[in-house]
């Protein structure tokens, strides 16, 4: 009969003692919360003298468990429910002093459990990196020199142990430094071992089920563009497993059917094989990888409300979750046409709801049977059109929890979100003639910045005649620019510059994909040209002229500067307005002579000559009164609005066809020209003609 040592009783009570809701932090490690019941039940079951015996219905399985403490109470209650074409696989987490020791006399216990039982040896990334940094070494001898420990610590890879490193970073999806060559180096020694090959499992760290998934998603986009990466990884691993840590609330939806819940669960259980699939041609080295190595590691851990998804509720609705999850896991992998699944469960128990150690004992226990039950009913066949089905028999997968909803954010992981060009800084303005930048074009997927996977031409082109860029601000400058968007970076920089003033459109065109545009400002240079359109003019007093100035920049560019106007001498009349591209002369009906109108922008002028002369002298009006039978009338002469002195009239006095009288003379100083008949006339109608000679 094998035997172990049994935990402590103060190590099991400080294992169940409370965290506070919400707390991230994880229990000690211990084998066993309840040490002497797991004894019994493990040399009950190490004691069977075969295997359990497969069934042609029996769906074969890899399951992979994530232990971070409690890891041989786990492994004695999936072997007391174990599925017959299943293999177990049971991770047992390094010492807690130094996280690169591989915790020793364990690997047997879990052996002994039957040959379709292995141990992991759980290869902290952490811990490792510490150890590298603080032996100044490499991440190749890293991965020998855990496989050795393993070997020390009593994993035995000939009897079906491995490694699972537990966890690829955010660094190595975001590409952050040499994080992926790191992880390929560390992968590559854990396999070699030492010229003792051992292809292992990798955790992936999780992403929240609620939320925005845009830039995750697009990030894990190009991550899986990285075909090096898939390439040299598939070589050292054999499973690849994505924490999807899920949320409660956005599983245990009212009035929803088991299949529902179902294919929400696997639309986030599945995202990233889903994604590969997406990607076509752009993704075959980690579709193909994907195909062959991928699996979810859902979760029984309870009760989180962080670290490990949402499990804060009671225990029978944590055990109705366990099974929906071991339901959708087995979908998963049939609706991919797979021949055997591959999928796994985080358990790491937390008391962080207060209870007894008594009643926390008891119902992680209760958990801890349905996650062996649902594993092992899911795997029989009930219903070849709707596999897994079994987990949920006979009445789970239908617990509710009030204003729980699905979310639709993982469905848009089967679709592939295209990267193309954008212009990634503000509409530039610039004066005529200066250079504008450095200005950005940059790869997006989506809304968010992604980083070229290999170098990447974008061809710059502009509407304006006149426009050029440039990779530098000191040229060389072409009217059309390639340029190139290293692999590695998301954006490129250039500058413009234009000459001619106007709103030119931008263009950034990236091959297959469509393009970006943008519409640029150009406003005209300082004035470099003031010219009074027309010549020399003159002007009759009284009368009104309009004068208009062109200005311009260096570059011939209409250029909006005020232009202040002026007339010299100020006698000759006035302008309205005195600022403005153009201004009205009215000539003063007074005075004449000889002037300059003048136009000024800054220190530029213009001026042409102006000649203003008197208006004309005319007759205004003429006045007829009688007199003692006399016939006087009085006629008077204006120059403009002014009353006229001197002028020379002729009068012509007529009565029908005869004439009366006809009459010269001069204004007085009133304007006026009076005339008195000579002799009494007869009364009678008389036409007066008065003229200006």
């Amino acid at each position: 009969m094998r035997r172990f040592t049994l935990i402590s009783a103060a190590a099991a009570a400080l294992a169940c003692a409370v965290v506070p809701s919400g707390h991230a932090a994880a229990p000690t490690p211990v084998p066993s919360l309840t040490p002497a019941a797991t004894h019994r039940l493990w040399e009950r079951l190490a004691s069977r003298p075969q295997p359990l015996a497969r069934t042609a219905d029996c769906r074969p399985a890899r399951a992979i468990f994530y232990a971070a403490t409690d890891w041989l109470r786990l492994a004695t209650n999936l072997a007391q429910n174990a599925s017959p074409c299943a293999q177990y696989y049971v991770t047992v987490p390094p010492l807690t002093s130094d996280k690169s020791q591989p915790r020793p006399g364990q690997a047997a216990q879990i052996r002994a459990l039957g040959p379709n039982f292995h141990a992991l040896a759980e290869i902290s990334f952490a811990g490792w990196t510490r150890w590298v940094a603080s032996n100044a070494s490499d991440w190749f001898t890293a991965g020998v020199t855990a496989r050795q420990r393993m070997a020390a610590a009593g994993y035995d890879v000939a009897a079906g142990d491995t490694w699972a490193m537990n966890e690829v970073s955010t660094a190595v999806r975001r590409n952050t430094g040499s994080a992926r060559l790191n992880l390929e180096e560390f992968l590559r020694g854990l396999d070699d071992g030492g010229g003792n090959p051992a292809k292992g499992v990798v955790f992936v760290i999780g992403q929240n089920q609620g939320g925005d998934q845009t830039a995750y998603r697009t990030t894990l986009q190009s991550w899986l563009q990285d075909s090096t990466f898939w390439d040299t990884v598939g070589q050292y691993v054999s499973d690849w497993m994505q924490e999807t840590y899920g949320d409660m609330r956005a599983y245990a939806v009212a009035g929803s059917s088991p299949q529902q819940r179902r294919d929400s669960l696997v639309q986030f259980l599945g995202h990233p094989l889903a994604l590969s699939n997406a990607g076509g041609d752009l993704t075959p080295s980690a579709r193909a990888f994907m195909v062959a190595n991928y699996g979810p590691l859902a979760n029984a851990a309870w009760s989180w409300s962080t670290a490990y998804g949402w499990t804060s509720v009671p225990f029978d609705q944590m055990q109705d979750y366990v099974s929906a999850q071991a339901y959708a896991v087995r979908a998963l992998d049939a609706q991919s046409g797979f021949p055997s699944d591959r999928f796994g469960f985080a358990w790491a128990p937390n008391n962080t709801q207060g209870l007894s150690a008594g009643d926390f004992t008891r119902e992680t226990a209760a958990i801890l049977q349905r996650l062996g039950q649902a594993v092992r009913d899911s795997a029989v066949t009930v219903d070849p059109n709707d596999p897994g089905i079994g987990a949920c028999q006979p009445n789970w997968c239908q617990t509710v929890i009030p204003g729980a909803a699905f979310t639709d954010q993982w469905s848009l992981f089967s679709v592939w979100t295209g990267t193309s060009v954008a212009f990634a800084t503000t509409p530039a303005t610039l004066t005529a003639g200066t250079t504008a930048g450095p200005l950005s074009v940059q790869l997006r997927t989506g809304s968010i910045a992604t980083n070229a996977m290999a170098d990447t031409p974008v061809t710059l082109t502009t509407t304006s005649p006149k426009g050029q860029f440039a990779a530098a601000a000191t040229g060389p400058w072409t009217h059309s620019l390639v340029l190139t968007i290293p692999a590695g970076q998301s954006s490129a920089t250039f500058f413009y510059q234009d000459t001619l003033a106007g709103t030119p459109t931008l263009t950034a065109v990236q091959a297959g994909q469509p393009p970006a545009t943008q519409v640029v400002t150009v406003a005209a240079a300082a004035p470099a040209l003031l010219q009074i359109q027309g010549g020399s003019t003159t002007v009759v007093g009284g009368k009104k002229r309009l004068f208009a100035a062109r200005v311009s920049d260096q570059y011939g560019n209409p250029s909006a500067a005020p232009v202040a106007w002026a007339i010299a001498p100020a006698a000759l009349g006035t302008v309205s307005p005195a600022t403005g591209s153009s201004t009205t002369f009215t000539a003063s009906s007074t005075a004449a002579g000889q002037g300059r109108l003048k136009a000024t922008v800054g220190g530029l002028t213009d001026s042409v000559s102006v000649k203003v002369v008197r208006p004309p002298a005319r007759v205004a009006y003429t006045l007829q009164r009688w007199e003692a039978g006399h016939l006087v009338v009085t006629v008077v002469v204006v120059r403009g609005a002014a009353r006229a002195k001197g002028i020379p009239v002729t009068l012509v006095v007529r009565r029908g066809s005869s004439l009366v009288a006809h009459a010269t003379g001069r204004t007085d100083a009133h304007g006026r020209f009076v005339w008195r008949s000579t002799h009494v006339l007869p009364p009678g109608r008389y036409r007066v003609r008065a003229t200006v000679r």
